[in-house]
């Protein structure tokens, strides 16, 4: 079969355990693929292993995982871009199963979902996250991945070729998965191998810090894809607090036919005018952003047209 039309994307920060063998396994999988592995400021001999192996090495020294990605998107001009960890975790069979779901049904983007023979795999605190990150974007955004934070990750090119990135750790994987969804992409999810990754090597995720970085990003991104959801729901706490505050006041003038409580009404009418302000402000973000998400659809026909032509 003839893979010319394929990218293999690794990104890679001190994998020289494991990304020789991710670029041989994959290079026996897809023979005529292009490999590409972005260096993200390695200071072991991951550079050196993955061009002996065969593949390209494009250097990207601003840390964070989203940044070597965001760099390889500018580099790469293949119809169809596959994104895995090069820490050997997921078996090249996993990336096949992906290309064989976008031959049978092309998507914007097919995830791989992790299935494990081996508990020890999934550390118990990341499946915990995992599954809690779902549950929040299902509430939030009203899809719940079945995998979140796969690394193994299918893309067309009209998707990574226009596809914005604001992240620049691990919440990659989500925030792909949220752009997907605001931006009107299409999905599919496959289930696939997963194996512990290479002896000798470790994790760069770190559950507490990087879990932080994880949940600030997906507030933001509430913000800013869900704006009129978001200033609505603080407005309406605003508007409790201060309704809240209010009721003494109100409660002591109906009683007494006074107020003697100047400072907490003077915080209660603020708090209400605030919670007004709040939900006028959403309002106007929620216009806004209908106007930048036809700009945007506009923009995607044109693309798509270009690359037909």
């Amino acid at each position: 079969m003839n893979f010319e039309n394929l990218c293999i994307l690794i990104p890679c920060l001190n994998e020289e355990r494991g990304v020789s063998s991710v670029v041989r396994e994959f290079r026996d999988q897809f023979p005529n693929a292009r490999i590409v592995v972005v260096d993200n400021g390695s200071t072991d001999k991951t550079a050196a292993l993955a061009r002996d192996a065969g593949a390209e090495v494009v250097e990207e020294r601003v840390p964070g995982k989203a940044c070597a990605v965001l760099r390889a998107f500018s580099e790469i001009d293949s119809k169809i871009l596959i994104m895995v960890d090069g820490d050997d975790s997921y078996p090249a069979e996993g990336a096949r199963r992906l290309y064989d779901q976008f031959e049978k049904e092309a998507s914007d983007m097919i995830t791989g979902i992790r299935s494990v023979k081996s508990k020890s795999a999934f550390r118990p605190l990341h499946q915990a996250g995992t599954s809690a990150f779902a549950q929040v974007l299902g509430i939030v955004f009203g899809y719940k991945p079945l995998d979140i934070f796969s690394g193994l990750r299918l893309f067309s090119q009209r998707f990574y070729k226009n596809v914005p990135i604001h992240s620049r750790g691990f919440e990659l994987e989500m925030e792909l998965t949220i752009q997907v969804i605001d931006k009107g992409f299409t999905m599919a999810e496959v289930e696939i191998p997963f194996r512990e990754r290479a002896q000798g090597s470790r994790s760069k995720l770190r559950t507490v810090r990087d879990g932080f970085q994880i949940l600030r990003l997906l507030l933001f991104l509430f913000r800013d894809y869900k704006p009129f959801t978001f200033f609505t729901g603080l407005s309406c706490l605003i508007l409790a607090v201060g309704l809240t505050a209010g009721s003494l006041p109100v409660y002591e003038y109906f009683t007494t036919r006074m107020v003697g409580r100047f400072p907490l009404a003077i915080l209660a009418a603020a708090l209400c005018n605030l919670a007004a302000f709040t939900f006028f402000t959403g309002l106007i973000l929620e216009s806004s952003l209908r106007h930048r998400r036809e700009m945007f659809q506009i923009m995607l026909r044109q693309f798509s047209t270009s690359k037909n032509a």
